[in-house]
């Protein structure tokens, strides 16, 4: 898979300046050692996640949690992960089968509507991880399930302690359901059991542009080095997401170079306005939006306190405050440097400083 194809890498070979935390993951997942890996989206987790698996040759189901919000959309998210691998499929069928609920057909398996979603779900992993089978199992975007934690958690103890052949890769952000993972209280039952910490950045500009490099050579393309410098500075930053849409527009469809720029942050604006809309959803959206807006540019609390009062025309307590930023941390949306916090990812912060409304 060449540099620049837009969807996720599924092989160490084709991911770039990653090599030590695919190290670190492959050793994880043969010792049977759970992990998450953390990061800001774009930035190549999921890439992480699938080349790490495919390179310990533990057979995988990547679980994609986006969008789901409970424990039956977890339950079909992972029928959705297990058909799409049908040699593991295969290999467990027979046990699938035994499943009530479950259909187990030549094209994959169906689930019916269930009363009890998280036993079924509990049941499969018994049969990937039951006869003596290795599995992995990457729940892409767990933070998703937060509203269903302690179910979760309950599942995933009784997955630990009876299961020890499955291995669970989890992705997301350090701040809620992940930090929940990472450092459960005494009174969580995962308690002594946290997944090992794997922490992905974005690249810097040095490595951004080794990137590209690379990316425009398997394609025998030589664009301008001074150009495309400036556009990592000024709008691509290093998320790897980003640099390949880019890569991809000029080295694929060859689009000159200003162009390419042009549709990358357009493209990025795009997905920053759904990621924004999606994160709105069942909140105070004045509230999280005008915060937002404070953001697109470093600032500390005390500004940001001050220019959520000047916006909204009135002063938000501190505790109500604090809730706010941690809801935006939680999301990956806004992130903290020394005393400072600001949006992360430039597409993000580019779309919030340009829209007049929130997305909706």
């Amino acid at each position: 898979m060449p540099l620049f194809d837009l969807g996720p890498k599924e092989s160490r070979r084709t991911l770039y300046g990653r090599d030590a935390e695919v190290e670190t993951l492959v050793r994880l997942i043969r010792n049977g050692r759970w992990s998450v890996i953390l990061g800001p989206r774009m930035v190549g987790k999921t890439s992480l996640a699938k080349a790490g698996a495919h390179q310990s040759g533990v057979p995988s189901v990547y679980v994609n949690l986006w969008g789901v919000k409970g424990v039956d959309g977890l339950l079909d998210a992972l029928g959705e992960g297990i058909n799409s691998n049908r040699p593991l499929l295969r290999r467990v069928r027979d046990a699938l089968g035994r499943i009530e609920g479950l259909n187990v057909l030549g094209t994959g398996i169906t689930i019916a509507p269930l009363n009890r979603p998280l036993r079924t779900v509990h049941e499969i992993l018994s049969a990937l991880g039951g006869a003596h089978r290795r599995t992995v199992i990457i729940v892409d975007e767990v933070q998703e399930l937060a509203a269903s934690s302690g179910a979760l958690l309950k599942l995933l103890a009784n997955v630990f302690n009876t299961h020890p052949r499955v291995t669970f890769v989890f992705t997301g952000s350090v701040f809620g359901l992940i930090r929940t993972l990472l450092a459960p209280a005494t009174s969580s039952p995962l308690f002594g059991r946290s997944p090992v910490r794997i922490d992905l950045r974005p690249f810097d500009r040095e490595e951004a542009f080794g990137f590209l490099e690379r990316g425009f050579r398997e394609y025998g393309v030589s664009p301008d080095p001074e150009v495309v410098r400036r556009s990592i500075e000024h709008s691509l930053d290093g998320s790897p997401g980003w640099l390949t849409y880019y890569g991809n527009c000029v080295a694929v469809q060859r689009m000159a170079l200003a162009e390419a720029e042009r549709a990358t942050v357009q493209e990025g604006r795009k997905v920053a306005r759904s990621e924004v809309a999606h994160f709105l959803v069942g909140r105070d959206a004045a509230t999280h939006w005008t915060a937002l807006r404070v953001l697109t540019r470093p600032v500390t609390w005390t500004e940001l306190r001050s220019g959520l009062a000047a916006a909204r025309g009135s002063r938000l307590n501190d505790n109500s405050l604090a809730n706010v930023l941690r809801s935006l941390r939680a999301a990956g949306l806004v992130e903290r440097s020394a005393e400072t916090y600001q949006i992360g990812d430039p597409m993000v912060r580019g779309f919030v400083r340009e829209a007049r409304r929130p997305p909706g």
